[in-house]
């Protein structure tokens, strides 16, 4: 039996890169990310953590994403009950790995869950 070796810290998986793909493109449509609808977009555009309960699973991502500083909490707001998820340049730099993600959003109209 093969063991799976953990990812280096400091390096995004698939699922990290598609975290990012939907902060970026909801960015691009003046729109805010939060936790639920990411976890929807996975779900319904890249076929993620189909159960109610693996919402966990993406807010462990999304602190991961902000501890490697790739994307940050968004300054509080009137909104005190979710939070909001923002890139950063350091996550903008990144746009070559998750680019193919974006053409899967942009492809399968990715407003459809705003």
């Amino acid at each position: 039996m093969t063991k799976t070796m953990p990812k280096p810290k400091g390096t995004c998986g698939a699922t990290k890169l598609k975290i990012m793909a939907v902060i970026y493109n909801n960015e691009q449509q003046g729109l805010k990310s939060y936790g639920y609808h990411i976890w929807q977009c996975l779900r319904e555009f890249f076929y993620t953590y189909m159960n109610e309960g693996d919402i966990r699973n993406v807010y462990h991502h999304l602190e991961d994403l902000c501890r490697l500083g790739y994307i940050a909490k968004c300054p509080n707001t009137s909104d005190h009950i979710k939070q909001c998820y923002r890139m950063t340049e350091q996550g903008l730099s990144l746009e070559e790995k998750y680019r193919n993600y974006l053409m899967v959003l942009n492809q399968r109209g990715s407003r459809l869950l705003s």
